[in-house]
């Protein structure tokens, strides 16, 4: 009999041992591991797009400065005006004129200024070079033109690569329809590439890559062609057709836009129209068939106010 309880006490005994040993080796419900830390992180923040919007009001012909950060692909879209010196982002002389009708923007980081367009009437002063710092303090200069061509100037971009500005002049008539380049920043010359484009291009929006790539937005209607310019003679290398509409079905047939690329973040071309008669603006990022990525495409309504420029920041 006692033989039997030392072999019931050696067995629990045994069993007591075996639940300590598994109570000891078995995770608690607090315990995280590296990889469920990871998940449990917060995400990081999505890279958007930052660039600067050149808006002009249909109704008084005023022009504005506003920054933007996003597009249709990563929302949301923020639009913050550029304030000047007297606290307004107007873009006014330092004699206090408006600029009527601002036709385009650009932007040189190194010395945080910013250089501009006007075309013909009713832009005033007519086919100007804007130069500025302070919105609300803008040195203008007539366009002094080198080439004897009918100048309209408009859509002003800084290629990256070289410092090079160039612009688009529209034209109705063969020669005037062209790529320029501007004598900016040491001087208002308007100088032409050797190519002139056909007057049935409606030349509405340039942009250049960070790698120093130019394209023109071609529009008719709510539709557009990416043309890819040679910088060198100003012709047409290759044409894509854009992939969506962009602009939401205009009241005039051939819409004012900007064009930007983001080369940083999402690598799309974004638009904005400027339609004084037609629905709210359309903001568009996307990439034409023909390119790396493409064909892509996202619209979204009402985020921009009536844009004619886009610029790099």
């Amino acid at each position: 009999m006692k033989s039997i309880n030392i072999a019931i006490m050696a067995s629990m005994l045994l069993l007591l041992a075996a639940c300590n040993k598994q109570a000891t080796i078995q995770p608690g419900p607090l315990s995280t591991t590296s990889t469920e830390k990871a998940l449990a992180a917060p995400a990081p923040a999505p890279c958007q797009p930052v660039f600067f919007n050149l808006v002009v009001d249909p109704a008084t012909g005023n022009s504005f400065l506003f920054k933007v950060v996003g597009s249709p692909t990563v929302p949301p879209v923020t639009v913050t005006p550029v304030l000047g010196s007297l606290g307004t982002n107007q873009l006014i002389t330092c004699s206090g004129a408006p600029i009527k009708f601002a036709t385009g923007i650009s932007y040189e980081p190194g010395t945080n200024t910013f250089y501009g367009t006007t075309g013909i009437a009713p832009s005033s002063p007519v086919n100007h070079i804007l130069k500025f710092v302070d919105p609300n303090c803008i040195s203008i200069a007539p366009a002094v033109n080198t080439c004897g061509i009918v100048l309209n100037l408009s859509d002003v971009e800084r290629d990256p690569t070289t410092g090079t500005y160039y612009a688009i002049n529209r034209g109705t008539v063969n020669p005037n329809n062209r790529i320029v380049k501007l004598g900016l920043p040491g001087s208002a010359t308007v100088n032409c590439l050797p190519a002139f484009l056909s007057p049935s291009l409606f030349l509405r929006g340039l942009t250049v890559t960070l790698g120093g790539k130019l394209y023109v937005m071609a529009v008719t209607g709510t539709t557009g062609r990416l043309l890819d310019i040679n910088t060198g003679t100003g012709a047409i290398s290759f044409t894509y057709s854009y992939p969506g509409p962009i602009t939401p079905g205009p009241g005039v047939n051939i819409p004012e836009m900007g064009l930007h690329h983001d080369s940083l973040c999402i690598n799309r071309f974004i638009t904005g129209n400027y339609d004084p008669v037609g629905p709210p603006v359309l903001m568009t990022d996307g990439i034409p068939a023909g390119l790396p990525g493409g064909p892509v495409y996202a619209p979204l309504s009402g985020v921009l106010k009536p844009t004619v420029d886009f610029s790099r920041p």
